[in-house]
């Protein structure tokens, strides 16, 4: 599990590595390296302490090994500081957003299979748009953003009009988090 709050990756020459794995770069420590005999090569045992956040790259959201070879926030700035209470907010606001709103994408995935040309009434229009608007307002500097619209209120839409649009914000926020989160 990793905690929600950013530190900076250690600074220790020789011990620290990174893998990627599909779309996370995970930070691994060096804890030793042992000597085998029959290859004669000096092997290290590695650990992973954490995971590499993209849009700050010298932080990383630690895991329960971490707090065994380190203690504290690595001597942060208050520039970088800043930069991880900023990120951890918005960390906590995306998930719930994401919570909210992949709950409102199945059940109109649902609504638009069952019946596609219903209109959907104001009130289910403005609780999309309450949630649909933070997303794209945290989405707002990427590229595929401008490509992101609301439900129009006074516009009749259908069930399976809300559903495209729905499915349009599903794979921004999936990217989103890919690169930013």
């Amino acid at each position: 599990m990793y905690a929600n709050e950013p530190v900076l990756i250690p600074d220790v020459p020789g011990r620290i590595s990174y893998k990627k794995k599909n779309s996370s770069e995970y930070v691994q420590y060096i804890v030793r390296r042992i000597y085998d005999p029959v290859t004669q090569n000096t092997l290290p045992e590695r650990k992973i302490i954490g995971i590499r956040i993209p849009s700050i790259p010298e932080m990383m959201l630690p895991n329960e090994n971490y707090p065994l070879y380190f203690t504290g926030d690595g001597n942060m700035d208050e520039e970088q500081k800043n930069a991880a209470e900023n990120y951890a907010e918005d960390r906590k606001r995306f998930t719930m957003l994401r919570e909210l709103f992949d709950q409102m994408y199945y059940e109109f995935q649902l609504q638009s299979r069952r019946k596609p040309d219903e209109p959907v009434n104001e009130y289910k229009t403005r609780k999309i748009n309450s949630i649909l608007e933070p997303l794209r307002d945290m989405m707002r500097g990427e590229a595929y953003a401008e490509y992101l619209d609301l439900a129009e209120e006074g516009e009749a839409k259908t069930y399976s009009d809300v559903a495209l649009l729905l499915t349009q914000y599903k794979g921004s926020m999936k990217r989103f988090n890919n690169e930013r989160m």
